[in-house]
C-alpha cells in the first residue's frame, strides 16, 4: 500500500501530531503562571463583564510582568538590546497584567500605562470586544479597556494570546489593538 519512503515518514507524522496536540492542550490553559490562592468573589457587575460589550467592573492590579513573567522594564528598551533600522527593539518583551478578580490582560508589546501602574492600584475594566461564534466552552479573546483610577492612564489589551478556537481551533483572529491613551477622560 505504501512505498518504503512513505513508511519512513509515518513515525515522524505521528510524532508531529502528538506534539501539536500537546501544544494545543497547553495553550488552552490560562496565560498566567500565578496560582490562585482562593476563588475570587465575583460581584454582579463583574459577572456581566465578559458577557456584554460595554460592561464594566472595578478591580485591583495583583500582578505586573512582561510576558516572560519577569519584572516589566520601565522603558521599552533594555540596555544592550538590538534595535532595527528604525531604532525599535527587535523583540518587545510584552506586557502582562493580572487583576484580583481573575481577569488577565496580555500583549506582545510594552505598555507605558501598565508601567505607570502599581500593585494594588484600583482600576476600571470594560469589555470593548468579544468574539462571536465560539466553540462551546471556549470564550477566550475578549478585549478589555483598563483605566488606572490613580494615574488615569488607559490601555486596551486582550485577555489571551488567541481568540476562541485560537491557534488550535477555528483560528478566529483577534482584531488589531492599539494600546495606550494617557489620562483619557472616557
Amino acid at each position: 500500500m505504501f512505498s518504503r519512503g512513505s513508511d519512513a515518514f509515518a513515525p515522524r507524522a505521528v510524532g508531529t501530531a502528538v506534539t501539536l496536540a500537546l501544544v494545543c492542550a497547553q495553550s488552552s490553559r490560562s496565560t498566567s503562571t500565578a496560582e490562585t490562592v482562593a476563588a475570587p468573589q465575583f460581584t454582579k457587575e463583574w459577572k456581566a463583564l465578559g458577557k456584554k460589550i460595554g460592561a464594566c467592573a472595578e478591580t485591583r492590579i495583583t500582578k505586573i510582568t512582561d510576558r516572560g513573567e519577569k519584572p516589566l522594564s520601565p522603558t521599552p528598551f533594555k540596555l544592550g538590546e538590538k534595535l532595527d533600522e528604525d531604532g525599535e527593539p527587535l523583540m518587545y518583551q510584552g506586557t502582562y497584567v493580572q487583576e484580583q478578580d481573575g481577569a488577565e490582560q496580555i500583549d506582545a508589546e510594552w505598555n507605558a500605562g501598565v508601567v505607570h501602574s502599581r500593585l494594588g492600584d484600583r482600576m476600571r475594566l470594560c469589555t470593548v470586544w468579544k468574539p462571536k461564534k465560539c466553540p462551546p466552552g471556549d470564550d477566550r479573546g475578549r478585549i478589555y479597556k483598563a483605566t488606572n483610577l490613580r494615574t488615569k492612564d488607559t490601555w486596551q489589551m486582550s485577555e489571551s494570546w488567541h481568540s476562541c478556537g485560537g491557534a488550535c481551533g477555528t483560528g478566529l483572529a483577534l482584531p488589531p489593538v492599539h494600546h495606550i491613551w494617557h489620562n483619557d477622560p472616557g
